[in-house]
């Protein structure tokens, strides 16, 4: 089928670095993203041929941190992790903010597809107990098309 573009869409929760939001510990995690890329228009023959690129960015404000912890960023589509990554925040008397990029692909199953929204969402978490790790400036957003020839 020929390719087709379906849908663009962004999660601008901060475009600042303040006011911090402080990273929660793994069993809460914080949402950071949410976007609901639309599939309605899919063409027939292209449901099972749909592709997803997802990406985020994230300032994580790292001035008072006294010991190395992990951050995780966790991908789900409608609620199913599709995607993890950890970030290793060192202390680092140079700087007092980490940027980190997340890129993640997916090609959703047909029922996803046929449903007429796909719903992504990025959460962020430490294994810190008490993170004094925060994040500044966060968005998150996704792309997707159709198809496998351009004919």
């Amino acid at each position: 089928m020929a390719i087709q573009f379906l849908d663009l869409r962004l999660s601008n929760q901060n475009p600042t670095d303040a006011p911090p939001l402080p990273v929660p510990p793994t069993a809460t995690p914080a949402l950071i993203g949410d976007i609901g890329i639309q599939t309605a228009g899919v063409l027939p023959g292209n449901e099972g041929d749909v592709r997803v690129l997802l990406a985020g960015h994230v300032t994580i404000n790292t001035g008072v941190v006294e010991a190395a912890e992990t951050i995780t960023f966790t991908v789900l589509r409608n609620g199913v992790p599709i995607f993890t990554t950890d970030f290793i925040v060192q202390i680092n008397a140079l700087t007092d903010s980490e940027l980190a990029d997340i890129t993640a692909t997916d090609t959703p199953p047909a029922a996803d597809v046929l449903a007429g929204e796909i719903n992504y969402t990025l959460t962020v978490s430490s294994t810190a107990a008490v993170s004094l790790a925060t994040l500044g400036a966060r968005n998150f957003s996704g792309v997707a098309a159709a198809g496998t020839t351009t004919s």
